[in-house]
C-alpha cells in the first residue's frame, strides 16, 4: 500500500461523471474488478456499498432503484447521475472519501478550510460509530466494534424499544430499568447467536416497514444499539 495514496483525503471526479477508488479501500472492503455496487443517500453523504448474491425477488428490487454501478478494472466507478445533481457535483470537483465497516461514504468538499475542518469533525465523529447492515430474512450481523464497544457477548439477550415512532433501540436485558421518555419499550426481546447475529423481531419489522434486502444504519449511542432504515 502506498502511504501517498492511503492518506489522499479526496478524489477527482472525471468528465464521465466516474470516481477512481483508492486500491487500499477496494482491498480492504474486498472490492473486486467488475462488483456491483449499490449508492444510496446518507443525510449529507452518499454511500457505495457492495451487493451480494441475491434471491432473484430481491435482485429486481436493486435494479429497478437505478442505483447500481459497476466497478472498472481500473477501480474507476460512475457516480449515479441523481447522485451528482442532489449533492450539486459537477466535472473536476473534489470529492471526500472515507472507508467504514466496508462501505464507502462520499461527500462533496468545500474550499474554506475552515469549514472543511468543521465539517470533517462532524462528519467523522458520527461516523465512526455508524456501520450499515443489510437485513437478511430478519437478522443483522453485528460487527466486532459494536460488540466490544457496548461490551456484548454471544447468547446475551437484548431488549428492543421504540423511539421516534421510526428508530428501533437494543439494549442489554435488564430486570429493571429507568424508563426514558423517549423510549417505548416493546416487551420484545432477543438473543445475539453464535453467528454474531441479531433478530430484528417481526412485530417491529412490520412497523418500521423493513423488508428482507433493505439497508440499516446501526449507531452506537451511549449504551444502546440505534437501528434506523435508510432513506
Amino acid at each position: 500500500m502506498k502511504e501517498k495514496e492511503s492518506s489522499k483525503e479526496y478524489q477527482m471526479i472525471d468528465n464521465m461523471g466516474r470516481i477512481e477508488i483508492p486500491t487500499w479501500f477496494l482491498k480492504h472492503a474486498n472490492i473486486q474488478p467488475f462488483a456491483r455496487m449499490q449508492f444510496f443517500n446518507y443525510k449529507n453523504f452518499f454511500v457505495m456499498k457492495q451487493v451480494k448474491k441475491t434471491c432473484s425477488c430481491l435482485e429486481e428490487k436493486v435494479k429497478s432503484n437505478n442505483s447500481v454501478r459497476t466497478v472498472d478494472s481500473l477501480g474507476r466507478i460512475v457516480i449515479p447521475k441523481t447522485f451528482r445533481e442532489i449533492h450539486n457535483i459537477g466535472i473536476s470537483e473534489k470529492i471526500g472519501i472515507k472507508l467504514i465497516n466496508k462501505s464507502i461514504f462520499f461527500y462533496k468538499m468545500v474550499e474554506e478550510k475552515k469549514s472543511l475542518d468543521r465539517i470533517k469533525r462532524s462528519i467523522f465523529s458520527e461516523l465512526n460509530n455508524l456501520s450499515l447492515s443489510k437485513i437478511k430474512g430478519e437478522k443483522i450481523t453485528l460487527t466486532d466494534f459494536i460488540l466490544e464497544s457496548l461490551d456484548l457477548e454471544i447468547n446475551m439477550q437484548l431488549q428492543f424499544f421504540i423511539k421516534n415512532q421510526d428508530t428501533i433501540v437494543a439494549k442489554k436485558h435488564t430486570y429493571t430499568f429507568s424508563m426514558r421518555r423517549d423510549l417505548s419499550f416493546t416487551g420484545q426481546s432477543r438473543v445475539i447467536n453464535k453467528a454474531k447475529c441479531l433478530n430484528i423481531p417481526k412485530k417491529l419489522r412490520d412497523y418500521l416497514n423493513i423488508n428482507n434486502g433493505d439497508i440499516l444504519e446501526v449507531k452506537i449511542i451511549e449504551d444502546m444499539l440505534v437501528i434506523k432504515k435508510t432513506t
